[in-house]
């Protein structure tokens, strides 16, 4: 618009100055016609000129939490350039429908400095991976009338965790689990020997019966528990089922959520976790152990960039789905124990039902 604006007053004083013969409208309207022709040149100079970096290629988020993304242009020539817009396309990697999204910034000069650094904001509403590319970057002249555009490639990813839910599990208070296998420590600090006996307290649902203090509990005619200094509890087999990889994007999403919120609820029965799921890259069951948080996300961000589609055959070749611990949950958002369900989720209240429900293993 400005553009054509800029064209017509060119037009409307030539036109005069030619009626009139008045050589001050005469200079100005050639002084004119120079100015596009300055601004064009200008832009082009800019551009190139003008780099455009993600400083971080890869980049952490949180589900439905708003995201600050950092761009770096790096202006190596000797005017600050106005604006700029880039032209990016965000994509799930489970998603065949890019999104594409524009931002405006502006660069100063050679220094590298805060007036070199855009933003822009997105907020993940699913688990995952997102892609993203710059695929055009527009330069403006000073008075943004014209612009220079170059086709660009900048690459880059987003890993999209779930957020914390307040997962309720209970274990039976049955020596059900005694005979799985137990997690095993070495330490030679104080305080880290499971013999070692914190202190003694009343019973809680959810723990564990083989630290129930039998006899301070036949005496008392209540139930007593040992807390130890530091505990060496249960491993319990997690396996993935990706036979079916046919779903959307939400589906996965629902899959994610309920794979993080059962690992971080077992973590804080001090249950550790041995997660296996199929690699097709690798053509083998991977497993990876889970002792803490940071490891479960980590294992998470592993299972985002893993293709996972497999067989049946394939997947259950060295695990018995009956297998006495054997956790298994599967795309289809079921979720089973010890070969018994014990609870089928749906996609579009995942989080609610992760949030409210108390599940018993």
């Amino acid at each position: 618009m400005k553009a054509v604006i800029l064209f017509l007053v060119m037009l409307v004083i030539w036109y005069f100055a030619g009626m009139f013969h008045q050589i001050p409208m005469m200079v100005l309207s050639v002084c004119l016609f120079l100015v596009p022709l300055t601004m064009c040149c200008l832009a082009i100079y800019q551009h190139h000129h003008l780099k455009i970096t993600l400083p971080k290629p890869k980049d952490i988020a949180f589900k439905k939490i708003e995201k600050e993304v950092t761009v770096l242009a790096e202006n190596s020539s000797r005017l600050p350039v106005n604006r700029y817009r880039l032209k990016l396309q965000l994509k799930y990697t489970t998603d065949k429908h890019p999104v594409r999204k524009k931002f405006s910034g502006c660069a100063g000069g050679r220094s590298m400095n805060e007036e070199n650094l855009s933003y822009f904001y997105l907020q993940a509403p699913y688990c995952g991976i997102i892609e993203w590319q710059i695929k055009k970057a527009t330069v403006y002249d000073p008075l943004s009338i014209f612009f220079s555009v170059r086709k660009m490639s900048e690459k880059g990813q987003l890993i999209v965790f779930p957020v914390e839910k307040p997962m309720q599990i209970e274990m039976p208070l049955s020596g059900r689990y005694d005979n799985l296998p137990v997690a095993e420590t070495h330490s030679s600090k104080p305080g880290d020997d499971h013999s070692e006996v914190r202190q003694i307290r009343e019973y809680q649902p959810g723990d564990l019966s083989r630290h129930i203090h039998r006899n301070y509990s036949a005496r008392t005619d209540t139930l007593w528990v040992k807390e130890f200094s530091k505990e060496n509890d249960y491993i319990f087999d997690l396996l993935l089922d990706t036979t079916d990889t046919n779903i959307g994007t939400d589906e996965w999403d629902a899959f994610y959520e309920i794979i993080f919120s059962v690992m971080l609820a077992l973590l804080k029965k001090d249950i550790y976790i041995n997660v296996h799921w199929y690699d097709k890259q690798r053509n083998a069951v991977r497993s990876y152990r889970v002792d803490h948080e940071t490891e479960a996300a980590e294992m998470l961000a592993q299972l985002y960039l893993a293709d996972k589609a497999c067989t049946p055959e394939v997947l259950y070749a060295s695990l018995d789905p009956q297998q006495e611990g054997l956790m298994i949950i599967n795309t289809h958002l079921e979720w089973y124990f010890s070969g018994q369900p014990v609870y089928a989720f749906h996609k579009e209240t995942v989080e609610q039902e992760l949030s409210s429900m108390t599940f018993c293993l």
